[in-house]
């Protein structure tokens, strides 16, 4: 048969428009899907040394950070010797150009159980409220430890006693808890979330169960009693932290790593009573990541009005590096996702943080050969992103607090002649 030919007068252009309509349909569905972040590079914020005096050149780890508008500043970090780790907590009320002598959080010396997957988290409330939970090593070893909590009502000056989370504590096959995540409401609800272990059995050796679940509880009297724990999810990834955030008209969502026949795709869980209950439980994205082995990097949530961005790493092989959606409430993710950082520059551990109107955000990565930075970003509410902004050298196990929407913080540890060494700067829009 001999092949049809086309018509003579019609153009090229016109014999090919659907097809060139179905090409550009798919070039703008792959942009959307996989479009660059920033290129490394810009200055969209003077830099400001804050490190206290008192700690510049000590070794330290695991810091974490909490910052409030009023100039509120809160950092947390741990010390380790040959009797355990302990946890400290330094507090400013103006910026961060005055902070207060250490204080030691943890009752029992060298019970604080931290790494940076699973360290303190400090958080601000209203009317002076200041809340640090942790995970503590009970006597019997560090495979059985629980949550705990101190608060403080005068921002930090005075700390009530530890406050026990786990409910599970007598029961003769409570083990792990850790991985907290916390945070407040401006009604001064005291939120926290941790992965459990519960239930589970620890193989011989293991300092983690293989697959966990999520439990949480809240306190609405500044930390001095807490709910009955409850129940978010079920197979969950036991090795990375979830990220738990709450708006002002009630709402709440948290961000966690589910596992499932080895896939650790990311998913949210959502509250509409100021965490009292989640209802909803939403795979994020089906990214097919398997692994036996504990990615150790959970995701980063942020949170306004019920709608936020989320970001999470992952090594499928098809989309390795760490990405970045936008999420609404009972819905998940609400767009198409993107790579938050080039995945040249081997970007890990995302972090998010409200800051105005705007999210801050920030990843680990390589900007140049032979160099580990922290780079922070700053993303409108439409998803566009300031360039790149790269702080320190051989930076590591960094944490990041938004203030307002013209101000933040970044701390993080660098490697010093007698171990590691933490720096603390403020970030201003310029």
């Amino acid at each position: 048969m001999t092949p049809r030919r086309p018509h003579p007068a019609r153009p090229f252009a016109a014999r090919f428009a659907p097809s060139l309509a179905v090409l550009a349909l798919l070039v703008a569905l792959v942009a959307a899907s996989c479009a660059r972040a920033p290129k490394p590079g810009g200055d969209w914020a003077s830099v400001r040394e804050l490190t206290p005096a008192a700690l510049a050149g000590q070794p330290m780890f695991d810091p974490a950070l909490a910052a409030t508008a009023d100039g509120r500043v809160a950092l947390t970090y741990v010390t380790r010797d040959t009797g355990g780790a302990d946890l400290w907590i330094v507090v400013s009320r103006d910026s961060g150009a005055h902070f207060s002598a250490p204080l030691r959080l943890n009752a029992r010396h060298g019970k604080v159980s931290s790494y940076p997957e699973s360290r303190a988290v400090p958080v601000f409330g209203p009317r002076g409220l200041l809340a640090v939970a942790w995970a503590s090593e009970r006597d019997t070893g560090r495979m059985a430890d629980d949550i705990v909590v101190r608060a403080s009502a005068d921002d930090g000056a005075n700390f009530d006693p530890e406050t026990f989370l786990n409910d599970d504590r007598a029961h003769p096959k409570s083990t792990y808890h850790g991985f907290v995540t916390l945070d407040v409401s401006p009604q001064g609800r005291i939120v926290a979330a941790w992965i459990d272990a519960r239930g589970e059995t620890l193989a011989p050796g293991e300092e983690e169960p293989r697959i966990a679940q999520l439990s949480s509880t809240f306190s609405d009297d500044g930390g001095r009693t807490w709910s009955p724990n409850m129940l978010i999810a079920r197979a969950v990834c036991p090795c990375c932290r979830p990220t738990l955030r709450l708006s002002p008209t009630g709402l709440a969502a948290i961000a966690y790593r589910g596992v499932r026949d080895s896939l650790r795709d990311p998913r949210m869980a959502f509250s509409r009573d100021g965490g009292a209950s989640f209802d909803d439980d939403t795979l994020l994205w089906a990214d097919g990541w398997k692994i036996d082995a504990c990615p150790v990097a959970g995701p980063a949530l942020s949170m306004s009005h019920g709608t936020g961005f989320v970001a999470w790493t992952t090594g499928a092989d098809s989309c390795a590096g760490v990405w970045l959606a936008p999420w609404r409430m009972n819905a998940g993710a609400a767009g198409a996702r993107r790579p938050l950082a080039d995945p040249k520059l081997e970007p890990a551990h995302a972090l998010l943080s409200p800051m105005g109107a705007r999210t801050l955000a920030a990843v680990l990565a390589r900007p140049e050969r032979g160099r580990h930075a922290l780079g922070v970003c700053t993303i409108a509410p439409d998803g566009a992103a300031s360039r790149w902004q790269w702080l320190g050298a051989a930076a590591r196990s960094a944490a990041i607090a938004g203030a307002d929407a013209q101000h933040a913080y970044a701390c993080w540890l660098e490697q010093g002649d007698a171990g590691p060494r933490l720096r603390l700067v403020e970030l201003t829009r310029r």
